[in-house]
């Protein structure tokens, strides 16, 4: 599931003693067991900046309640269908406050579920869950944002209708900040859905809150951040746990989901299904952190990590300025001058503005194929790689498009 097209982020690093320090007082558990979260709502009167600039962030809007505000795709008849074939369609409906997607087989309708859960920000896609009781269970359809279209979901077929693939509790570790699962005897996973709390918020990274607001109420005075999980002494790989957790492709899990806490150390808890000496060919889907750190850059700058070009509090979405202004800056160190490419481009194209397009292009991906409602074959999603590198294709395709 951690193949979702959209993707989206970031929690989980290292155990240990410096763990000791970041956490005050006291040190990271090695699982939750019950976590007394207060909700992101508390952060607000103290961190109000970063509180209104994170709900705008894909992190914060890779999960939640099905309404008209969170669900991209369009109800509207004419535009609310999947074809799979002459026989067998779904039709998206909107009954009241009820989302729901319908299986016809030959014009007669055979199953039909609501919409429990929106996964994906809608950045590049969502995709929906429903609830089965206590469990989950994916959508067969699916949305594209590129194509402002619906899709079949991933890892269901494009030319069967289907409504069977259970969704594990590893899965919402990656879209949600929280929710009490329980993996049966029998493999089957079930949930309290009363204890879900969306999106990846401040609490999904910094752990939770509620007895460093209970503290901070009582002590206002007192600055220094008490029983709260702070990044700022976390070493590089630390810091690159956090998003490796999600970021790296899917990984067998060791230990129960949401047993970490951010600062521990990722391999502890699950283990990357991808040899290290072949990084270099994964797939752009899913292991950003696999392609960053076999890429050029990371290797020759001994604190790159992926908060060196992203801020997680803001949404930088197409932001090509500003991600360029960290490549130079940081291409700038040590007195060696980078401000443009040693490519020469025709007049009037600023590559300075855009390293992203010629050295971080977007790649089609090999696991990830996608049909669309209106299409007659799949085609592979595009995904922008972070194995930076020199793509002369890229390079001829972006001087093109801005000629």
């Amino acid at each position: 599931m951690k193949g979702f097209i959209f993707l989206l982020i970031a929690s989980v690093i290292f155990t240990g003693s410096i763990i000791c320090a970041a956490f005050n007082p006291g040190s990271v558990p090695a699982a939750r067991g019950n976590p007394a979260f207060a909700g992101s709502a508390a952060c607000a009167s103290c961190h109000a900046d970063i509180f209104k600039s994170s709900r705008h962030t894909a992190h914060f809007q890779t999960s939640a309640v099905p309404d008209d505000a969170s669900i991209k795709g369009s109800f509207t008849p004419g535009k609310n269908q999947f074809v799979y074939n002459k026989w067998m369609v779904v039709e998206l409906e909107k009954k009241k406050d009820v989302f729901l997607q319908t299986a016809y087989m030959n014009g007669i309708p055979t199953e039909q579920r609501e919409f429990g859960i929106v996964i994906g920000s809608g950045r590049k896609g969502q995709t929906y869950l429903y609830w089965d009781k206590n469990r989950l269970f994916q959508l067969p359809v699916s949305y594209f944002t590129p194509a402002n279209d619906w899709c079949n979901s991933p890892g269901y077929s494009d030319n069967y209708i289907r409504f069977d693939r259970p969704i594990p509790a590893t899965c919402l570790e990656c879209h949600a900040t929280y929710i009490e699962a329980k993996e049966r005897k029998d493999g089957i996973t079930v949930f309290n859905k009363k204890t879900l709390l969306y999106g990846i918020d401040c609490e999904r990274c910094h752990g939770p809150g509620a007895a460093h607001v209970a503290f901070h109420t009582q002590h206002p005075e007192l600055k220094t951040a008490s029983n709260i999980i702070s990044t700022k002494s976390f070493s590089r790989q630390q810091r690159l746990d956090a998003c490796a957790q999600c970021h790296s492709g899917l990984r067998k899990h060791t230990q129960p989901a949401f047993s970490f806490a951010v600062g521990q150390k990722l391999d502890d808890y699950s283990t990357p299904n991808y040899d290290i000496d072949t990084v270099g060919n994964l797939d752009v889907h899913g292991n950003q952190y696999g392609l960053l750190t076999a890429c050029k850059c990371f290797k020759m700058a001994e604190q790159l990590d992926c908060s060196s070009c992203h801020n997680v509090h803001v949404s930088e979405r197409q932001n090509m300025a500003a991600f360029s202004q960290r490549c130079i800056n940081c291409h700038n160190m040590g007195g060696v001058a980078h401000d443009s490419c040693s490519y020469k481009p025709p007049a009037g194209i600023v590559l300075a503005d855009n390293c992203v397009d010629c050295h971080m292009p977007l790649l089609p991906s090999r696991k990830i194929m996608l049909k669309l409602a209106n299409a007659s074959v799949a085609e592979a999603d595009m995904v922008r790689t972070h194995f930076v590198n020199v793509y002369q294709d890229a390079t001829k395709r972006f001087v093109e498009k801005n000629r």
